[in-house]
């Protein structure tokens, strides 16, 4: 029961969220599987580390393949490059367990998430 409670919370909260707010979502997603992966690598799950690094690259993908390339800016393709450079590294993580490439992306999709959130609130 508690699991159909939450998973109607989250299912509301993604059908009535802005597109700023999903994008916001999915990187916050994406840094949560990251960590799940780094712990499991951590505890030597090396099965779930693996689910939760491709579930990492999965969320990365989505972000990747919903950018606009037709925006008449420099942005759209500097993203495809960060996205695309993120996801290489996740999948070299996952070969390798890794946790300090996981931290690396971590960190950069944290960085993101910021810049994203600031644009959110300007706009």
């Amino acid at each position: 029961m508690y699991q159909n409670s939450q998973d109607n919370y989250l299912k509301n909260q993604v059908t009535s969220a802005s597109p700023n707010k999903l994008i916001e979502m999915l990187l916050e997603g994406a840094i949560k599987r990251i960590r799940m992966g780094k712990l499991a690598i951590e505890n030597n799950n090396i099965v779930q580390a693996s689910e939760q690094i491709i579930r990492a690259q999965d969320i990365i993908m989505e972000l990747r393949y919903s950018i606009n390339e037709e925006v008449d800016s420099q942005i759209p393709q500097d993203l495809i490059q960060l996205y695309e450079f993120m996801y290489d590294r996740l999948v070299i993580a996952n070969m390798e367990k890794n946790t300090a490439i996981l931290d690396e992306v971590q960190h950069l999709i944290a960085e993101l998430t910021d810049a994203w959130k600031q644009i959110s609130t300007n706009n």
